[in-house]
């Protein structure tokens, strides 16, 4: 299923919202499947590789980190750890901008 850029670009933000959101409230960090699960709850059509699609790209824009572990005998990949870099704490809270995100 193809998802369009500007639905991936939303995405994105929401992604760095709700990571802003559960740092703010001082929770324990996403990983890859509660976040899909969060962005499920707010009505957006993802699957596990999308959201690794997606927080690799944000991981590229430098506006998260996070820990990734791939199982050898499935070749699994699990993301774990997501959190905000500066930069992506500055375009939540309207700092600076990136065309990649719609926040």
């Amino acid at each position: 299923m193809a998802v369009d850029a500007k639905t991936k670009r939303n995405m994105r933000g929401a992604i760095l919202k709700l990571i802003y959101q559960k740092n703010e409230r001082q929770e324990a960090r996403f990983r890859d499947q509660t976040l899909l699960a969060a962005l499920d709850d707010l009505a957006f059509s993802v699957y596990l590789n999308l959201v690794h699609e997606l927080l690799q790209s944000l991981s590229d824009s430098a506006l998260v980190k996070y820990k990734e572990d791939k199982d050898r005998k499935t070749g699994e990949l699990t993301i774990s750890q997501i959190q905000l870099t500066p930069r992506g704490r500055g375009i939540v809270q309207g700092e600076e901008t990136d065309s990649s995100v719609n926040v």
